[in-house]
């Protein structure tokens, strides 16, 4: 496995609970049939204190469990760079539902297309999320030839499995950015209520990022 080569930092972290977000986000993922995805905030903890993160990797599973961990830095992921810059940019500015889901499929775009926008590609929004396609193509323009240092990228393994999960980003684990300018995001939605209920993080698909 790519991060435990690069001999990162171990431990652990556990999913404590979700935030702002969708449990419905209509997506189709390698030209495959339109299917619900969770695009949420994702509260973690680690070596005892709690953080804020999101998902980069969609073709694997995490749920409220406690996982084995390897951290690295925003360079030992696909686009982690541009991933870093979105979220330290706007993971702050989260206000609803949509916009946490807006930010999300916007990372997703990033990670996996390149940020080729949610309307093409192997990671495209369903015919029903124009507002949401709106607002998250917003966001992936708004990264176009951006990159930061300061998030962590979370490689996540089942104990005593070495089976891969859901691999995260987390601002709230890195340096905080010195200098920053943050620009106010024209489209991010501004309506939605909190998000309840969700006992699971699912992210469906063929198969798992190499």
């Amino acid at each position: 496995m790519f991060a435990m080569a690069l001999g990162l930092q171990a431990g652990s972290i556990q999913l404590t609970g979700v935030g702002y977000g969708r449990p419905d986000v209509q997506m189709v993922i390698a030209n495959g049939p339109t299917q619900s995805e969770y695009g949420t905030e994702i509260f973690v903890t680690r070596d005892g204190s709690s953080y804020l993160a999101y998902c980069v990797d969609l073709f694997t599973t995490i749920g409220f469990n406690t996982y084995q961990n390897s951290t690295g830095s925003p360079d030992t992921y696909l686009n982690g760079g541009r991933a870093a810059w979105l979220l330290e940019t706007y993971s702050g500015l989260v206000r609803s539902n949509d916009d946490a889901a807006a930010l999300q499929v916007a990372l997703w775009d990033v990670v996996h297309d390149g940020g080729d926008g949610l309307g093409t590609g192997v990671i495209r929004l369903g015919t029903s999320e124009t507002a949401l396609g709106v607002a998250a193509n917003s966001l992936v323009a708004s990264s176009l030839g951006r990159s930061s240092m300061n998030a962590a990228i979370l490689y996540n393994f089942d104990y005593g499995m070495g089976q891969q999960r859901q691999t995260l980003i987390s601002y709230a684990l890195a340096p905080p950015p010195t200098g920053v300018e943050t620009p106010e995001p024209a489209t991010m939605l501004l309506i939605g209520a909190g998000l309840a209920g969700v006992f699971a993080i699912s992210r469906r698909g063929s198969g798992t990022r190499s």
